[in-house]
């Protein structure tokens, strides 16, 4: 009995371990022993362990994030982007690409990214190129930055305490003060935009997905900005709020 305790005990250790990792990405193995309060022998077998079986892995900076094994197996279900929402999401995302000839995405936040869950190709030439998995920091991309919108001001401010706001075009969000007249202006408006702050010439519109009244996950519509542009936003954020909005109703 005492040995079935102790394994139980070294099982919940690794699972915390593996869930802070998840939730805060690009931690040092100091940083989690500060944050769980886990004696350091014990941090590093747990977090060879993780390494070996492929749920964890160390960054070039010598750091812990999830594994791309751990990534791939979430989106297809068997964690975050659940059965559920490719039964419920995947047509409703059909229906918008086909309304709108755009390329129309899925995505979920990881840390202090976005991850992108599903993808639906627009149909002309020149349009945006997006894959399942694909990562972008949430300052500058659509759905990191609505979904993050609507989440706790804990969460809001882990966040902002984490994030790097690195300059990608001359339109990216580089101020804490800027991110947060942001995500007050995605709230109110009810839809965020990507105003070719990733990628000059590129532009998205994106609207959050609820369950039971919580923010998963967002959905957006991403095109060059000659036709994704200024002028259809009325247009575009309707269309796409009101996707996600009946993925929502179908969710709860």
């Amino acid at each position: 009995m005492k040995q079935l305790k102790s394994e139980v005990g070294t099982l919940k250790k690794g699972l915390d371990v593996l869930a802070l990792i998840l939730e805060r990405p690009n931690m040092s193995i100091q940083e989690i022993i500060d944050t769980l309060q886990i004696n350091r022998s014990t941090t590093y077998r747990l977090i060879s362990t993780l390494e070996q079986q492929q749920f964890i892995a160390r960054n070039e900076n010598n750091r812990y994030e999830a594994a791309e094994a751990l990534t791939q197996k979430l989106l297809k279900g068997k964690g975050g982007a659940s059965f559920e929402m490719d039964w419920i999401a995947v047509p409703q995302l059909l229906a918008l690409s086909k309304k709108t000839d755009e390329t129309v995405f899925c995505g979920v936040i990881s840390g202090t990214e976005m991850v992108t869950t599903h993808v639906i190709d627009g149909n002309y030439a020149a349009r945006t190129h997006a894959k399942i998995g694909d990562r972008h920091s949430l300052h500058h991309d659509a759905i990191g930055k609505c979904i993050l919108a609507f989440q706790s001001p804990e969460k809001q401010q882990w966040v902002l305490d984490h994030i790097e706001l690195v300059q990608k075009t001359e339109n990216t969000i580089v101020t804490r003060d800027a991110f947060t007249a942001e995500l007050q202006r995605i709230r109110e408006n009810g839809f965020a935009e990507d105003n070719e702050e990733g990628e000059v010439g590129l532009r998205c519109i994106a609207a959050p997905i609820r369950k039971n009244g919580d923010v998963i996950a967002a959905i957006a519509i991403s095109g060059p900005s000659l036709r994704v542009s200024k002028e259809k936003d009325p247009l575009h954020s309707q269309l796409v709020r009101e996707c996600a909005a009946s993925i929502s109703n179908q969710l709860s």
